[in-house]
């Protein structure tokens, strides 16, 4: 187990838990975006709050826990692991500038892209789980 890092109310949390549910949220958000047939501004800033809790908080965890997975793992697997990671954090704050920007299309593909890229990290550490 590598810990992402230490939670306020119950401590240390386990790196794969944490970004299995990054990529739940991720996934979750995207879902819900493409239910919007045509979404209105309100619908947009919802969206992007819900996109900043997920950023500020638990991506954030993961992308600072990247010492320990490497220290874990060794640089190769960190690699595998990491540049997925990485690229889905880059989508989703691709993603936030586009519903800033009212610019829906990008916005749906950043989400979908971010969603691949958690997903891509996920296989990365679960064929590397057991080392």
């Amino acid at each position: 187990m590598v810990d992402a890092d230490q939670d306020a109310d119950t401590g240390p949390v386990d790196f794969g838990e944490l970004l299995k549910s990054v990529s739940d949220q991720v996934s979750a958000l995207h879902e819900e975006m493409v239910a919007l047939e045509a979404p209105t501004t309100t619908d947009l800033e919802t969206l992007k709050t819900k996109l900043e809790d997920i950023q500020k908080g638990d991506m954030a965890r993961l992308c600072e826990s990247g010492p320990r997975v490497q220290q874990r793992y060794g640089q190769a697997v960190f690699a595998e692991i990491f540049s997925p990671l990485s690229a889905a954090e880059r989508k989703l704050n691709r993603m936030w500038a586009t519903l800033v920007d009212q610019h829906w299309p990008e916005a749906l593909a950043s989400a979908e892209g971010a969603h691949l890229g958690l997903q891509e990290a996920l296989t990365a550490l679960t064929a590397h789980a057991s080392d």
